[in-house]
């Protein structure tokens, strides 16, 4: 019964650091259009694209509509999966009541394994379509500048 709750908490946990690594990472860009360099990733931490690309809006010589429409995607990306990611630790939080109690009903488990994983696709798929759509937003010329700077490059 006690490795049951701490199993559940260690789930929930690990649910919310993956499902924050998947979206956008809580790190603050610069404002856009400022004279200091951009902020470097600690080690081994990752940057998603859209953020990449406003930290260097002034290196990609990105026009304001740019800007504004970068922010208004990694905005919309947030606030989505900050809404599925409390659903998917509403459901987890269930999950582990359901597999806690000492007869475990099948289906109501799989139900929630289920959402569960349609949720992490949601979100996954969700990412992915926001990067296309930022990268959609840049031209051939700033593409090209950026992806030096993908690959950790000046």
């Amino acid at each position: 019964m006690i490795f049951a709750r701490i199993n559940a908490r260690v789930s929930a946990a690990s649910v919310v650091v993956l499902t924050t690594a998947i979206g956008c990472a809580p790190i603050q860009p610069p404002p856009p259009f400022e004279a200091q360099a951009p902020l470097r990733p600690v080690l081994g931490e990752q940057v998603p694209l859209i953020t990449l690309m406003l930290w260097h809006a002034r290196d990609l010589s990105l026009t304001p509509e740019q800007v504004r429409a970068l922010e208004t995607l990694r905005i919309d990306f947030q606030r989505t999966a900050d809404l599925q990611t409390a659903e998917l630790q509403r459901i987890e939080l269930e999950l582990q009541g359901l597999l806690s109690r000492e007869q475990i009903d099948a289906a109501s488990v799989e139900a929630r394994v289920r959402r569960i994983e349609a949720l992490r696709t949601d979100l996954r798929l969700g990412r992915i379509k926001t990067v296309e759509k930022g990268k959609a937003i840049l031209t051939p010329e700033q593409w090209r500048k950026l992806l030096p700077l993908i690959r950790g490059g000046p």
